[in-house]
């Protein structure tokens, strides 16, 4: 039997501020005394500096989609009166407008840079640490080296998977071959060369193998991690089944998903709370705002955690911080009973210099400082992307559809839906008058309201209908996003296309 190596939990990683750097430039960040890293603990310890656990880096992801609702009238007034607010959602107006770059009004976009930043320290440790010392006498550790690789190996697939949602376009198997990803590097040398983009095809095969390394390595050499920030077999496989569906490879989702919920099935239940989650007492705020974080890392249900959570402030309470709030047409969206409607958003009523304001407000994360409550947007509250049972269960759903076995697909929408109703609402799904088609809409539509505002929607948009939007913004200003519009993919930031040539900017 393996040796469990007991590892020094680093959680509270020291933030590195890269701005926009070439891949040379990354040594120059790695702290002093790991310039030189020797022992195993050294590259554990760089591994945890490529984990993006409490800064926004997209934070403009959720004004892509249709989950968020913008209303020019909600903007409140300062402290002088008839003066206007300096409004902190406006800086995503360029993604909810559609601009050409979202950066027109954002300013830098440090998705890329960070995301890349993660792939240099795997890279780092893949490539690096089976020369390390061992920390341990008399045992070369291995088992504890070969676990850290799978680590990375995961953390690289989950960086480039961003990379390429963003940055490149969706993965269609008939023609993944010629569409533009974005670039892939797997080493840490300084080269003096362009890196143009590699196709997309190029970019899902990397993840999946990345992945079965990953799986394979981790789970014949068990570590015990101590926190659901860092990637262990389980939340490695529970990712590759996101990365099979996105592939098509309908096989492999399922395969993957029994696998991960024969070992952990929990469903975060809230049909046990509709008593205090419903629509008789959605006025009351303070009652709203208690509970568990619906993504907390505490919560069984839930594998892995990544980033700090990218609403704030974009959905913020406060009528004075933010002109955007959660979409009607998503809380319009949930059945009667359905407790997830109540549990995610809160209507908020507040006046404030005289003027009446009501919101639909996101409380899926809760909100557990004064801070927060008061529009401080420097508080942690919880993740945006994580790992869980109920998007494993909702790709094997979709999967199961795909390959028009809609009884199973049925049975899989019925085990998540009766832990999240009133048990005096719920009624079990039939299969009876549900084609391919009709059911794949209503398991796209039991995603949007599942997985709202963890990150999904946009991407689930773009992998699947890529429909058209039209956005109202400041002063009646119009925007229109038409059907497959190449917009669907955002534009690499401006400063990197400049410092790389061979990165081409992408169609407009």
């Amino acid at each position: 039997m393996k040796h469990i190596y007991k590892i020094f939990q680093i959680i509270s990683v020291v933030l590195i501020v890269f701005g926009t750097v070439s891949c040379e430039d990354y040594l120059e960040e790695v702290p002093q005394n790991k310039l030189n890293p020797s022992t195993v603990t050294d590259y554990r310890e760089l591994l945890s500096y490529g984990y993006v656990t409490d800064t926004r880096i997209m934070p403009y992801l959720e004004a892509l989609s249709d989950d968020i609702g913008f209303f020019e009238e909600d903007k409140m007034y300062g402290l002088n009166v008839g003066i206007p607010r300096p409004d902190a959602s406006d800086v995503y107006m360029g993604a909810y407008m559609f601009d050409l770059s979202h950066e027109e009004v954002l300013g830098t976009d440090i998705a890329f840079s960070s995301l890349y930043k993660s792939i240099y320290y795997t890279n780092l440790v893949i490539n690096n640490v089976d020369n390390s010392s061992s920390v341990t006498l008399g045992d070369e550790m291995q088992d504890y080296k070969d676990n850290l690789k799978g680590e990375a190996y995961a953390l690289r697939a989950f960086s480039y998977f961003y990379l390429v949602n963003l940055y490149g376009q969706h993965y269609d198997p008939a023609t993944a071959s010629s569409d533009f990803g974005i670039p892939i590097t797997l080493t840490t040398a300084a080269e003096d060369k362009g890196y143009p983009r590699a196709t997309v095809e190029e970019v899902y095969n990397l993840m999946a193998a990345d992945l079965e390394k990953a799986v394979s390595l981790m789970e014949a050499n068990p570590v015990e991690k101590y926190t659901k920030v860092l990637f262990d077999a389980k939340s490695a496989e529970a990712f590759q089944s996101r990365v099979a569906l996105y592939m098509h490879d309908w096989d492999k989702t399922i395969e993957i998903a029994n696998e991960v919920l024969g070992a952990n099935p929990s469903i975060f239940d809230l049909s046990i709370l509709s008593d205090t989650y419903n629509e008789t007492d959605e006025a009351n705020y303070s009652v709203f705002r208690t509970g568990t974080n619906y993504t907390d890392l505490e919560n069984p249900n839930v594998f892995f955690g990544n980033g700090a959570n990218e609403n704030i402030p974009i959905l913020s309470i406060w009528p004075t911080a933010t002109t955007f709030s959660v979409s009607k047409e998503l809380a319009d969206s949930y059945e009667p009973g359905d407790v997830r409607r109540f549990y995610f958003i809160g209507t908020h009523n507040r006046v404030l210099w005289g003027i009446s304001n009501t919101k639909l407000n996101l409380i899926k994360n809760r909100e557990k400082t004064p801070q927060a409550t008061s529009g401080y947007y420097g508080s942690f509250q919880g993740h945006s992307r994580v790992l869980r049972t109920e998007e494993v269960l909702l790709n094997r759903a979709e999967a199961y559809a795909q390959k028009e076995e809609l009884q199973l697909a049925i049975d899989d929408l019925n085990t998540l839906r009766v832990k999240k109703f009133d048990p005096n609402f719920y009624t079990e799904l039939t299969v009876t008058g549900f084609t391919k088609e009709t059911l794949l809409d209503y398991i796209y539509t039991e995603r949007r309201k599942e997985l709202c505002f963890e990150g999904h929607r946009w991407f689930d948009l773009k992998r699947t209908t890529r429909p058209a939007m039209d956005r109202i913004g400041y002063d009646g200003r119009e925007a229109h996003l038409e059907q497959n519009d190449p917009r669907y993919v955002l534009q690499i930031p401006e400063s990197e296309i400049q410092a790389n040539t061979s990165m081409v900017p992408a169609p407009r």
